[in-house]
């Protein structure tokens, strides 16, 4: 039996990609799943691949910060109390330096770094998650270890994130929740193929082959989050955990 068995969690960006996968997979593993994103009608998607159960499907603008006590009560309303919150969303951007505006390095810092503060912020009241103990995981990138041309921004919102994780870490330890980010290589998702359709094919071959292992699937990530936000995972907590085929390591 999993021991995610009837546990309520968050996942943002459900609506495609990793956070599609990681809510499926959470509810075939027991878990009542709040399916978070922009798009209705995609959310609605990834809701017709899960194992029926009570999930609940919002449709918000993350960056629309003024409205997450609205939905934080929402969510509370129609769940109970809390028990893991999984920050999918994001945007990917290859933009050189010479051309990237501030706009742009504020809008990917909106939804990469801020929304999951806030997500934090909220998700970690009182009167919002299990006092037995609750687990937060961002989404981070191999982008915050290992530097790449164009990828500046992206990369430093991703590194935030880590810095983050490790001082709230210890702020919120005290109420038993622990928080950890995973830092995935390049993965078989929507957005990568987006991100292919921008490269060379030398560009791309050179992507691929710095994977010993091969490109990862939205499903090995989903493991990877089931894992971190059941009790097996208890005593991890302030981690940026690398799960990319071995490219980190790689030359």
């Amino acid at each position: 039996m999993s021991d995610l068995k009837n546990k309520n969690i968050i996942v943002t960006g459900a609506s495609s990609g990793l956070g599609r996968a990681a809510a499926i997979k959470l509810s075939y593993e027991g878990a009542r799943v709040c399916l978070v994103g922009r798009s209705e009608a995609k959310l609605k998607e990834t809701y017709s691949l899960m194992k029926e159960r009570e999930h609940f499907l919002l449709a918000v603008d993350l960056c629309d910060f003024k409205e997450y006590e609205i939905f934080f009560n929402n969510i509370f309303s129609s769940f109970g109390p809390l028990d893991g919150l999984v920050h999918f969303a994001g945007i990917s951007a290859l933009v050189p330096l010479k051309v990237m505006k501030l706009k742009k390095l504020q809008e990917i810092l909106n939804i990469n770094l801020l929304a999951f503060f806030e997500l934090t912020k909220y998700f970690s009241k009182d009167k919002y998650f299990n006092k037995l103990g609750a687990s937060i995981i961002g989404a981070s990138s191999v982008s915050s270890l290992r530097g790449a041309p164009a990828l500046s921004g992206y990369s430093c919102s991703k590194a935030a994130l880590d810095g983050a994780v490790r001082s709230l870490a210890c702020e919120l330890a005290t109420k038993k929740i622990r928080i950890n980010s995973i830092a995935p290589g390049f993965v078989k998702t929507p957005m990568g193929d987006e991100v292919l359709k921008t490269l060379s094919p030398e560009a791309t071959d050179k992507i691929l082959s710095a994977h010993p292992l091969g490109i990862g699937t939205p499903e090995d990530i989903a493991n990877l989050v089931t894992f971190l936000l059941g009790d097996s995972a208890r005593w991890i907590t302030g981690s940026t955990i690398c799960i990319d085929g071995g490219f980190s390591i790689s030359s």
